[in-house]
């Protein structure tokens, strides 16, 4: 992850705009995060590493919270108490930047599950994913997901949720629409530098061989 300020520094520096004479903050956030939205089609096109995400649901963790929650504000005036959690019936909201599945797994065993038709055909083995919900009958378990990178809101202290690889990207693309860059340009640069990004990330990977001698 890369401190969104250290990024719009370095876009003001190469604009050679310092004094904040030509952009403001705002103008250079805002392009910083139209930018992170290319990105995000990019790499989600590519079924990227980069925007592969996981959370765990546990319904009996989240009900204890509901239930004591609850308890403890009974006696609050106007209180309303909080309706328990039902994978099954109720399902659980889409997490935040959701963009596409991947795979949804039980707990226990890591299982994975498979996709039902509709509600009526939920089964142990499956799940649904119907109106921004899924639906699983199981007291727990992982859902595996592609997630957009979320965009800057606080420049102070926010940071953006890719590799320091993409920090050079980031600053090329946010000065290239801080000129009018249109549309098609900006789409055709971001997917040529993801490209470059993506099989210089998977090579650094690869062992060198060692040398030998006769």
């Amino acid at each position: 992850m890369m401190k969104a300020i250290k990024v719009l520094r370095a876009v003001r520096q190469k604009e050679q705009d310092n004094d904040e004479v030509t952009y403001s903050d705002y103008d250079i956030v805002s392009a910083i995060n139209e930018v992170i939205r290319y990105l995000n089609i990019s790499l989600a096109h590519k079924d990227s590493e980069f925007l592969r995400k996981s959370v765990d649901y546990d319904e009996r963790e989240m009900n204890k919270v509901i239930d004591e929650e609850n308890e403890a504000n009974k006696d609050v005036e106007g209180y309303e108490p909080k309706e328990r959690e039902d994978f099954a019936h109720k399902g659980v909201e889409l997490p935040d930047g959701y963009i596409s599945l991947v795979s949804v797994q039980r707990s226990d065993d890591y299982y994975n599950l498979y996709p039902a038709t509709s509600l009526a055909r939920l089964k142990e083995k499956n799940y649904v994913l119907f109106g921004g919900r899924l639906y699983v009958k199981h007291p727990g378990f992982r859902l595996n997901y592609i997630g957009g990178v979320p965009e800057i809101t606080d420049v102070a202290k926010d940071s953006i949720d890719l590799p320091d690889l993409f920090f050079d990207v980031l600053v090329k693309m946010a000065r290239l629409v801080l000129n009018n860059g249109d549309a098609d340009t900006l789409t055709q640069a971001v997917s040529a530098a993801v490209d470059s990004v993506i099989p210089r990330r998977r090579l650094s990977n690869v062992r060198s061989r060692m040398p030998f001698w006769m």
